[in-house]
């Protein structure tokens, strides 16, 4: 009699470790994914900070990217097409892979400042008009778009081209 209940044990273990190996793999995703919101969460925080510090080395949107970068341990960040721009709804990434964009918050009029004091201002073109914020109270956004691709398949299946994670974060300018 021992013999067949030790066997049974087995047999309902085999049938059931799949799914116990899914819900782990499942969990470790759910990890990463909130790593990478912790991580870019803070990484567009001191790349706010960045955009507004004063002084006689104002910053330009590449310290403001370096910045972002620098805190963003471990993932891969690169600028926007149209650093100074609103970011699209639905931008074109890689896996596991971010933008990043600085400018006016979403709602801004027009002509409000969407560069760091340091970016020197630009006509437009392709992109929008580059407006540094030179003096006075603006609000500056640091905004990241990052394309987060789980790694179990199951969780594939589900968002076959990924979650797009979109992280802001605005400050105010005093100069």
């Amino acid at each position: 009699m021992k013999r067949a209940s030790r066997g049974q044990s087995m047999v309902e273990f085999a049938m059931i470790a799949p799914f116990l190996v899914m819900i782990l793999l499942m969990v470790i995703d759910c990890g990463r994914a909130a790593y990478d919101y912790a991580t870019l969460a803070g990484a567009a925080r001191e790349g706010a900070r960045a955009a507004i510090t004063t002084g006689s080395n104002r910053p330009a949107n590449n310290r403001v990217i370096g910045a972002v970068e620098t805190n963003a341990i471990g993932l891969s960040l690169i600028p926007g097409t149209c650093v100074n721009d609103a970011p699209p709804l639905a931008p074109s990434m890689s896996a596991n892979t971010g933008l990043v964009y600085v400018g006016a918050p979403l709602g801004a009029p027009v002509n409000s400042p969407n560069a760091p004091s340091g970016q020197a201002p630009s006509a437009g073109g392709v992109c929008n008009p580059v407006i540094p914020s030179y003096a006075g109270h603006n609000p500056l956004t640091v905004t990241i778009k990052y394309n987060f691709k789980p790694l179990t398949p199951f969780g594939s299946q589900f968002f076959a081209n990924g979650i797009v994670m979109t992280v802001t974060s605005t400050m105010s300018t005093e100069y």
